[in-house]
């Protein structure tokens, strides 16, 4: 049965040089992770399909120790893409390694809201969103929503506050500006919508930007809040919520600094409700709309297992979707997040998955050519009996013929017998007959020699 013993899972993580930190918590994964698994960080160019290895840095795990090795290694059973990756060298390693790439595409908001928008349950939990065209489009749009993002398209860029700018039409034709410089918010106005331009402009990419719906959501203090929900797939391959917190901003507004305050969700919906019920429906809401979004990136047939989701709630208690993360990190404070360790169980599951159908295809195949070298056996044994009965047969043939031929030679030689016994007895009678008329002839002779006499 050695044979069909399982090895421990071997988990390549694709990294890259934008994002050095997903670098670094390969290893603190594989730390609190408390299964058996080997890892491998490496940069997609150093993956080697033609000679079925890579180049990178290999963690082994042996109880609580984990070495640490540099070289080229075998291709891993599972790869867990932190970085983006081009859909046809993702293809291509599918080809090898079979459909265990996970988090496959690493998409933009303007992608991410095109592929949710045509969901007709989540298109209502969608702000209006529409993409930036040379800059011509903003003011129609800003006098139309008044409140407006604008938010970068690029994926190194867009899930974090980076880049963004929310501004605020105001009573008269004046402007508000608010925007992320050196890890704080900063605000700026402006008397006219020209002189907003002339300073917006050239800080925009016009194929990089898109003009969101600002939604007012319910405030803590007079500060905006979002909610954060990490989700993942788990080692049963099925999406749960690894995290729900409520963040809180130090500003009225939804670019949030680094020194925003996280709550539990439960204790977030407390500072304007305290109906049991209420929070209960809540938080459920928050949830399975958390599971609508990841169930409609499946079915677009994407290889999703990790998502970070930001929702903001309105004061009517509606949600709204305002990001989708391909590359969330993990929560690290008071709140626990399981996001943490949830893609090596999730890679776990790949891998195991399939050295299970292997290991099972394995025995099928040899339960297979036992049954088949049974069959030929028995075919073997039948095709010796049915000879052996031919045999059998053409020797009862043979005696039959022997039989017979001896039959009709008796018969022959009776009825030439017969018709010996029937031509003696015949030449007999003629003799018999030939005598009696011998001596008829005689006796006549004799009357008339006395006659004459």
């Amino acid at each position: 049965m050695d044979q069909y013993k399982q090895k421990p899972p071997f988990i390549g993580i694709c990294v890259s040089k934008i994002k050095p930190g997903f670098e670094r918590l390969a290893k603190e994964r594989l730390e609190r992770y408390p299964g058996d698994v080997n890892l491998i960080t490496f940069r997609i160019e150093n993956l080697n399909l033609a000679g079925f290895n890579v180049k990178g840095v290999y963690f082994e795990k042996k109880g609580w120790k984990i070495i640490r090795k540099e070289g080229v290694f075998p291709l891993p059973d599972v790869i867990y893409l932190q970085c983006h990756v081009d859909n046809d060298v993702v293809k291509q390693v599918e080809r090898v390694i079979g459909r265990k790439v996970f988090n496959s595409f690493i998409f933009d908001k303007w992608e991410c809201w095109n592929l949710l928008e045509k969901d007709n349950e989540l298109r209502r939990h969608l702000p209006y969103t529409k993409k930036l065209e040379n800059g011509t489009n903003i003011s129609p749009f800003l006098h139309h929503y008044r409140d407006i993002f604008l938010k970068p398209i690029n994926a190194s860029h867009a899930h974090s506050s980076k880049g963004m700018f929310r501004v605020k039409l105001q009573e008269g034709g004046s402007l508000e500006i608010f925007y992320r410089e050196k890890n704080k918010m900063q605000g700026k106005g402006f008397g006219s919508y020209q002189k907003f331009q002339d300073w917006i402009l050239p800080k925009l990419c016009p194929d990089n930007y898109i003009l969101q719906q600002s939604i007012e959501t319910v405030k803590t203090s007079k500060n905006a809040t979002d909610i954060r929900i990490n989700m993942n797939k788990n080692n049963k391959g099925q999406w749960e919520v690894s995290m729900i917190l409520a963040r809180v901003a130090s500003n009225s507004s939804h670019i949030i600094p680094r020194t925003s305050i996280f709550y539990s969700i439960s204790n977030f919906i407390k500072t304007f409700t305290y109906d049991k019920g209420k929070i209960e429906e809540m938080e459920r809401s928050i949830t399975s709309l958390g599971l609508k979004i990841c169930n409609v990136l499946d079915k677009s047939g994407y290889h999703m297992a990790d998502l970070g989701i930001d929702l903001g709630m309105d004061k009517n208690g509606h949600l709204w979707i305002f990001e989708v993360n391909p590359l969330p990190f993990p929560y690290r404070g008071s709140i626990q997040d399981h996001s943490l360790i949830r893609p090596l169980e999730y890679a776990s599951y790949l891998a195991l998955t399939y050295q299970q159908k292997q290991v099972l295809e394995q025995k099928q195949t040899s339960e297979q050519e036992q049954r088949l070298e049974h069959k030929q056996e028995l075919e073997q044994e039948q095709t010796s009996e049915q000879e052996q009965t031919s045999e059998q047969e053409q020797r009862l043939e043979h005696k039959q013929e022997l039989e017979q031929k001896q039959t009709s030679e008796q018969e022959q030689t009776s009825e030439q017998e017969q018709t010996s016994e029937q031509e003696q007895r015949l030449e007999h009678k003629q003799e018999l007959e030939q005598k009696q008329t011998s001596e008829q002839e005689q006796d006549t002779d004799k009357k008339w020699w006395r006659f004459w006499k």
